[in-house]
């Protein structure tokens, strides 16, 4: 193993996706009421072209700490007012970047009525708005030029997922697609397949946060190589001595090409184990209170703290715990501040199994108040 080589129990994972892969079939559990995915919130269009189309320009936002309900509202608005912006050959002959990023803008501000407009005016694209619209710019008119103004050619008589990302990858291609690696790739794939725009064929799980939360929280991965983070001024102190991975395409290419080959191997379904993962992660362990912080990020729930203070817990707490599947296996608390605001995937701390008074009873979780499916992780 190399000093950059991400490590796989395939004992956990096998246990841990053959409960995901089962209950999410099943629709067992917290997946019983049929979660309603962001991809799937909205009409189909139907025009299979244009309706692949759609989804390809939706994937290319999905970056870094997007949250992906956000972008959708935004996006069929933005077709509603612009829909030339979804047509490749239009895009290529008739729109330039800037004129792009003017129309990101006007739907943001006038359309939405500034909902969220960001720092710079540009909704969910704000912090890299200019280069967003480059990106449309570029890759809608790669998909005019080299694809036949469709992005379903690019998976024309493939029968794995590499053979096709190969296919668009800059590393690899001479028309490559801008500001779209594994992550992005995978998961578009994922919605085609969902809408039978392509054929079926095996594909990573998008590796996301919340991927990587679950897995690491589990222990199917570990990041043996890390050292003890040293933490600058600007970072939380707690975070001195953890394990803090900051996530290079690197990590997240090892765990994607493993996911592929385990899933396929198992016979498992990636079409199940990934909105699986991401339900879990976003609904439960959003909720987890070890996973929250507080004071701007710098303040988080250690297990000895817990320990040594019971009352530390917040009052009437309700145990997302007692919803998980996975919490036999889940031994670690990795919140997503440090992810979201450094870069950071940061095991905090080892979970804490609550053992309050009268709260470890079992409940429906959907049915509690406070849950909000739009709510960031």
């Amino acid at each position: 193993m190399n000093n950059n080589e991400i490590s796989f129990n395939e004992v956990n994972a096998h246990q841990v996706f053959g409960i995901l892969d089962k209950m999410w079939v099943q629709k067992k559990g917290i997946f019983k009421k049929n979660n309603v995915l962001p991809e799937n919130r909205y009409p189909v269009i139907a025009d299979e072209r244009e309706y692949a189309n759609f989804l390809f320009c939706a994937a290319l936002p999905m970056r870094g700490g997007v949250i992906s309900d956000s972008p959708f509202r935004w996006l069929w608005e933005l077709r509603r007012k612009f829909p030339s912006l979804f047509e490749p050959e239009a895009v290529a002959k008739l729109w330039l970047p800037e004129e792009i990023l003017d129309a990101f803008r006007t739907v943001t501000v006038k359309v939405l009525n500034g909902n969220g407009i960001g720092e710079k005016g540009y909704g969910v694209l704000s912090m890299h708005a200019e280069q967003h619209a480059k990106n449309w710019y570029e890759n809608l008119s790669v998909l005019h030029r080299s694809w036949g103004g469709d992005i379903r050619n690019v998976f024309l008589s493939v029968s794995d997922f590499e053979e096709a990302f190969a296919r668009i990858d800059y590393k690899r291609s001479e028309k490559p697609f801008k500001g779209m690696r594994r992550k992005i790739f995978s998961l578009l794939t994922i919605w085609l397949q969902e809408k039978e725009l392509i054929p079926l064929f095996p594909t990573p799980i998008p590796v996301d946060f919340h991927a990587l939360r679950i897995l690491w929280a589990t222990e199917v991965i570990d990041f043996a190589f890390a050292k003890p983070f040293v933490p600058r001024e600007k970072h939380s102190p707690q975070l001195s001595g953890k394990i803090a991975v900051r996530m290079f395409e690197g990590y997240i290419d090892q765990v994607a090409i493993w996911s592929q080959k385990f899933i396929q191997k198992n016979g498992f379904s990636h079409m199940n184990i990934n909105p699986a993962i991401w339900i879990l992660s976003r609904v439960l362990c959003a909720e987890n209170f070890q996973n929250s912080s507080r004071k701007d990020g710098k303040r988080y729930f250690e297990a000895g703290e817990i320990m040594k203070n019971p009352d530390i817990w917040p009052n009437k707490y309700r145990d997302p715990c007692l919803s998980c599947p996975l919490e036999y296996f889940c031994k670690w608390a990795i919140p997503s501040a440090p992810y979201y605001r450094w870069g950071l995937l940061t095991r905090i701390s080892e979970r804490v199994a609550y053992n309050g008074p009268n709260l470890r009873l079992p409940f429906n979780w959907v049915e509690i108040p406070y849950f909000n499916p739009k709510k960031r992780p």
